[in-house]
């Protein structure tokens, strides 16, 4: 067979969306022995690595276009849950575990077997014309079945992505917000990459929705080979960078007293939570009064290390009636906490002059030249050079 050009890129993108998704699922797949929440990541990179054999099967391996349909169902349905959970894992206060709970996620993709085993027992005959003539097909028990099936497919596919992704853009930004609540430095930790493979999954569903809508139309944006190229960057986006992460609370799960908050929680559920406590407004005050001390007369925040725990620890109180404190009593979280006091020092430093400004945001704890601007810039409105210049003019 003769393929034209765009056939070509198609089989070259799937080729090496195959390639990619193959060696990735067997890295991760020795990984998950030892860290289980790679175990989504495995089912999403297996979904979308066949998913992205379309072009190899299509136009390199004809007789198994059949059996490749009828795979297509399941798989779709695997690619949203597993990114959400995936994302869970990630930022899951405690080692994550797949519980039996989360079997309900899959509920669809495991239905829709049904529309599977119906395409796989069904005469190969009969497919041909369902799937790529335009002959009229009898209205049998089996072919109203499939057709059925097919629709509720799409329509399920198309609603569930929709859910996980809206679900997973509030679960970033609480994750956000739950590292500032034992962290007071975020290097490394935020997932701004996943926002973007986040976007590139997007991007296939609304590619997907608008070739479904637009078929037989001759649009070049929507020529298998563009859904293809969208595949192997969605693919490789996950296999690099999925396979680089932690969770970002990995380096406290020892320390970890009781979970700060849930990540599908809510700040008005956390008040409410915090109503519940045990923590009174008098011990919260002893707190606030210790939270002080530590910080002024001890200086605590030199040490470059702090996190939630270690200052609980310190202060030897609970991690999560210090996280209260600092909440209700002192407005402010953990992060704000601590680096408003390193910066409170690095002023003094650099109106002194006791060193450049590398050495000067070291001494006071941050780790990184980037994290100490920042959050310079975050209190007083000016970078440390700005505030030189203007104090000592």
């Amino acid at each position: 067979m003769t393929f034209k050009e765009p056939h070509i890129l198609e089989i070259l993108f799937s080729s090496l969306s195959l390639g990619v998704g193959s060696f990735a699922m067997h890295v991760i797949l020795d990984k998950v022995k030892h860290q289980p929440f790679y175990l989504p990541l495995l089912l999403l990179m297996l979904g979308l690595t066949i998913i992205s054999a379309s072009g190899f099967v299509f136009f390199a391996f004809e007789q198994g276009v059949i059996t490749y349909i009828a795979l297509l169902a399941p798989c779709f349905l695997l690619l949203a849950p597993s990114l959400w959970l995936y994302t869970n894992g990630l930022v899951a206060v405690e080692p994550w575990r797949f519980k039996h709970a989360y079997i309900k996620h899959y509920l669809p993709s495991l239905l829709s077997l049904s529309l599977t085993m119906a395409l796989l027992l069904a005469p190969n005959a009969l497919l041909q014309k369902m799937f790529f003539t335009d002959e009229v097909v009898a209205n049998t028990a089996l072919t109203v079945f499939i057709s059925v099936a097919i629709m509720l497919v799409l329509a399920v596919w198309f609603m569930q992505t929709a859910y996980y992704l809206y679900k997973l853009i509030n679960l970033t930004k609480r994750y956000h917000q739950q590292l500032k609540d034992v962290f007071c430095d975020l290097s490394n930790k935020k997932y701004q990459w996943l926002i973007y493979i986040t976007m590139a999954m997007l991007l296939n569903w609304i590619w997907g929705v608008l070739s479904i809508a637009l078929d037989n139309q001759s649009i070049a944006l929507f020529a298998p080979q563009c859904g293809q190229a969208l595949c192997l960057i969605t693919i490789w986006g996950f296999a690099y960078y999925g396979l680089k992460q932690q969770p970002g609370f990995a380096n406290t799960y020892a320390q970890t007293q009781k979970p700060i908050t849930d990540t599908d929680t809510t700040r008005a559920e956390d008040a409410a939570s915090y109503k519940r406590s045990a923590l009174s407004q008098e011990h919260a005050s002893k707190i606030a009064d210790k939270i002080q001390h530590a910080l002024v007369q001890q200086r605590i925040y030199l040490d470059a290390n702090l996190n939630l725990f270690k200052l609980a620890k310190h202060l030897n109180e609970p991690s999560q009636y210090v996280s209260q404190t600092l909440s209700q009593v002192m407005q402010t979280s953990f992060f704000e906490c601590i680096n408003n006091a390193r910066v409170e020092e690095a002023k003094t430093k650099l109106l002194a002059g006791q060193g450049n400004v590398l050495e000067i945001a070291m001494s006071v704890g941050f780790n990184t030249r980037s994290s100490f601007y920042k959050a310079f810039k975050s209190a007083t409105g000016q970078t440390p050079s700005q505030f030189q210049k203007a104090h000592n003019s």
